[in-house]
């Protein structure tokens, strides 16, 4: 799928240099472990937004003053039994960074598949 640096770029600008990082860091390694998904920068809601083809609004990140949360669309009904999601609406749940080296890829990506599954199961 096609990236847009610039509008990532642009979304970040006004961040921290810390908040960037660690924007860029989750960035990379949600698409590096779904490439298929698309993505979008919204502005209005200040997010990056990832759709995957089968499972419709997966995720999205977003940049804050001082971390980066990553929101999972149906978090709530992801299987969390290490208690590493935060969160207590009745649908997303959402990992929370506040530098890049606090990402953890197998983390990210164990949720991120978790995810796609259970929105291509739910779209079935």
């Amino acid at each position: 799928m096609p990236r847009d640096d610039a509008a990532v770029d642009a979304l970040l600008r006004d961040h921290t240099d810390a908040v960037a990082a660690t924007a860029r860091r989750l960035r990379a390694v949600v698409l590096d472990a779904h490439p298929q998904l698309a993505e979008r920068v919204r502005t209005g809601w200040h997010s990056v937004n990832y759709r995957d083809p089968d499972a419709g609004f997966v995720c999205a990140l977003f940049p804050g003053a001082d971390r980066v949360q990553l929101v999972f669309e149906h978090g709530a009904r992801l299987p969390d039994p290490r208690g590493l999601l935060t969160g207590t609406g009745r649908q997303v749940r959402m990992l929370v960074h506040a530098a890049p080296e606090d990402v953890d890829p197998g983390v990210v990506t164990g949720f991120l598949d978790l995810a796609v599954d259970l929105g291509a199961a739910r779209r079935r």
